[in-house]
């Protein structure tokens, strides 16, 4: 090897050993320039090589510096979440009827195995009615009761199957079909609304709240003087059935009930602007118009659409 060679290959030699020392240095001392920079002190990834994404430990860093190619790190374990179905408006009273059977549904969820007592005699028919347990209602099956609808109850073991006591003022109860289910299961000249449970209203806890089917009022819309005082007339049916009921305090396009002079869409449980069909278009004000045709609307009246 001739002098010059020996000279450089014992400064290469050096240097390696200054670099190693100084790489020593900055381990001992955390001092390390890693790109990590303000989020050091997480865990990495285990570095395969593979790219895939890893589970950081909340401070780690998320420049995926432990995969191939430089691939980002994510959070394997992040939820997103399903868009929400929009509430179905035929079945707005479900919640009021608790979790089990279906109060006023299909008879079999209550029916025994072999419809007899063991003794030959048939068993004593069950269906599903709401009890008062705790100040909460319960589904559960029991035994019917003698009374029909419209027929007279303390509780709801007094009324017929498919049918809960609902209180009236100064008068007790009365049997009322259920509508847990679907609120235009109500028979005709009746419709869904809530009403006090009469064991709620009796035994002097507060008061409960259960869907029970009530006759409706035939009145005229727009005209609220054909209620009784504090109630409007509005639709309360999709056949166009009309009834007095306590007004809510939604508007145009906000969320059912609705206030005097407004309806509750089935199709959207929006408050719609009631107006007249007659062309002056009074109800409606400028820039919309009165849009009937419905079955849904008595004849002469609709609602208000834009026409801007």
């Amino acid at each position: 090897m001739s002098y010059r060679r020996a000279r450089l290959f014992h400064r290469l030699a050096a240097l390696s050993i200054a670099v190693a020392s100084a790489c020593e240095s900055a381990s001992s001392d955390g001092s390390s320039d890693d790109w990590g920079g303000p989020w050091g002190g997480g865990e990495e990834s285990s570095g395969t090589g593979t790219g895939a994404p890893f589970v950081g430990s909340g401070g780690g860093r998320d420049d995926g510096g432990g995969g191939a190619g430089g691939a980002a790190a994510v959070e394997e374990d992040v939820n997103i979440p399903a868009p929400g179905a929009a509430p179905d408006p035929h079945t707005r009273f479900a919640h009021l009827c608790g979790e089990g059977c279906t109060p006023g549904g299909d008879p079999s969820e209550c029916s025994s195995p072999d419809a007899s007592s063991g003794t030959g005699a048939p068993t004593q028919p069950l269906h599903c009615q709401l009890a008062l347990v705790d100040g909460d209602v319960i589904p559960s099956c029991g035994p019917a009761g003698r009374f029909g609808a419209g027929g007279p109850c303390h509780r709801g073991t007094d009324c017929a199957s498919g049918l809960g006591c609902a209180a009236v003022d100064a008068e007790g109860g009365v049997c009322r079909q259920y509508c847990c289910g679907n609120v235009e299961s109500c028979a005709p000249g009746t419709y869904c609304d809530e009403r006090p449970m009469a064991e709620s209203v009796t035994e002097g806890s507060a008061p409960v709240s259960i869907p029970v089917c009530v006759p409706a009022v035939n009145c005229e819309l727009l005209n609220d003087s054909t209620c009784p005082a504090g109630q409007t007339c509005t639709i309360v049916r999709e056949d166009g059935t009309t009834s007095c009921v306590a007004p809510g305090a939604g508007r145009a396009d906000e969320a059912c009930p609705c206030a005097p002079g407004f309806v509750c869409s089935m199709l959207t449980n929006q408050c719609k602007q009631l107006c007249r069909i007659d062309g002056s278009a009074r109800d409606c004000g400028t820039g919309a118009k009165c849009q009937g045709g419905s079955g849904a609307y008595p004849p002469g009246f609709g609602v208000c659409v834009s026409t801007r």
